[in-house]
């Protein structure tokens, strides 16, 4: 970037950061088709929310795609994605790409979530009947602080099968991006690509291990959750505590655990890419223990997200449901428990987990993923006590 250039970002955004703090910035406008919202619900989940939209404000007058995320003391999460057209580009090389500008994108500091950057990119999924739908988010090049208007893209060889072609943005912390130019076209194979999508990200199943990077001290009482595991929960969950007994860890047991002391839902999850299992039976078994759980109050159909109670839970078809719990209520000693379910084919993740929805303190340990023969008896919705 020369130094006029530089000297003129700077400006703009000094004048960005003015304008905000004399006039708070108005609400974005919601995106309409083809456009929809990428949700917290996937594997990159996060407690809070961020609001995405068209910023028909900014400065120069352009009515341009945007995420703002406001929320200082929970990350937050936000994007929106589109269908392309696939058929024209089967078996070709493909460039998708945006030019984004960013201001002030950070992480939010909580001893919760020491692994959610504050970050943006450019997303991609490119999908077959054979891997599904197979997404990158930029993961080795994401885009901090507070940048200029710069183009990003991936380079791609879409597959003779491709059923799926999308892109779309994200950006989760705290700041603002903005976007425009989204566009899709065929490049020679002379150009390198940047992205492998017929092949699974390493990090892309599920994780067990319940191993994490902190070192516990003696007056530890709760360590954030171990790497690939989010604590989550309706608002006002983050006054739980949701994460590893430091006490149990010290102890040399590696653990998941919840307390609450007021009725809420609060819950630590894990999902992972579904399609190495389409079509197989599987098994989320663990051992659990409780101590003065109370159900929260209220109805909840079965196969909804939220049991009463103290739960092992896991989904089959990811966000859309149905859910799967095996309930602990009360006090009870270490019990095994385990949930048996169908994983369909076109399954995109599959979420998993210790949910708490009420009052009292829940534990979970060595817990194991893993493919069980056709003739093993799948759960229902909702197992109860033994």
């Amino acid at each position: 970037m020369c130094k006029s250039t530089t000297t003129l970002f700077a400006v703009l955004l000094a004048v960005t950061i003015a304008q905000a703090a004399d006039n708070p910035p108005a609400n974005l406008t919601p995106l309409t088709q083809p456009w929809s919202l990428m949700g917290n619900g996937g594997p990159q989940a996060l407690p809070g929310a961020c609001e995405v939209g068209l910023d028909r404000q900014h400065v120069g007058g352009e009515s341009l795609h945007s995420v703002r995320c406001r929320n200082t003391s929970l990350p937050s999460f936000g994007g929106a994605r589109m269908s392309f057209a696939v058929g024209p580009y089967l078996g070709k090389r493909v460039r998708v790409s945006a030019a984004i500008m960013t201001t002030d994108v950070s992480n939010v500091p909580n001893p919760r979530y020491p692994q959610a950057m504050g970050e943006a990119g450019l997303w991609i999924g490119v999908g077959t009947p054979r891997t599904g739908l197979r997404a990158d988010r930029m993961q080795e090049r994401t885009i901090k602080g507070s940048t200029d208007w710069k183009v990003h893209d991936f380079v791609v060889d879409i597959p003779a099968d491709a059923n799926a072609l999308q892109a779309g943005y994200w950006m989760q912390g705290k700041g603002q991006m903005w976007i425009r130019d989204l566009k899709v076209e065929e490049v020679p194979a002379t150009v390198p690509v940047n992205l492998v999508t017929t092949t699974p990200r390493p990090d892309s199943g599920p994780d067990m291990s319940l191993a994490t990077p902190a070192v516990p001290r003696p007056n530890d009482r709760f360590l954030p959750p171990p790497p690939k595991w989010l604590a989550l929960g309706d608002p006002g969950f983050e006054l739980c505590d949701a994460g590893v007994d430091a006490q149990l860890m010290m102890a040399g047991q590696r653990n998941l655990a919840i307390a609450c002391s007021f009725p809420i839902r609060a819950y630590i999850r894990q999902a992972f890419e579904a399609p190495a299992y389409w079509g197989k039976r599987v098994r989320f078994s663990g051992w659990i223990k409780t101590e003065q759980v109370v159900p929260r109050e209220g109805v909840v159909q079965p196969g909804t997200n939220g049991q009463p109670g103290a739960a092992l839970y896991l989904a089959a078809t990811g966000s859309r449901g149905p859910v799967y719990h095996a309930i602990v209520t009360g006090s009870a000693e270490w019990t095994y428990r385990e949930l048996v379910i169908d994983i369909p084919r076109g399954d995109d993740y599959i979420p998993l987990g210790l949910s708490l929805v009420g009052t009292g303190k829940v534990w979970l340990r060595d817990l194991k993923f893993e493919e069980v023969p056709r003739d093993t008896p799948v759960s229902p919705l909702v197992v109860t006590n033994p």
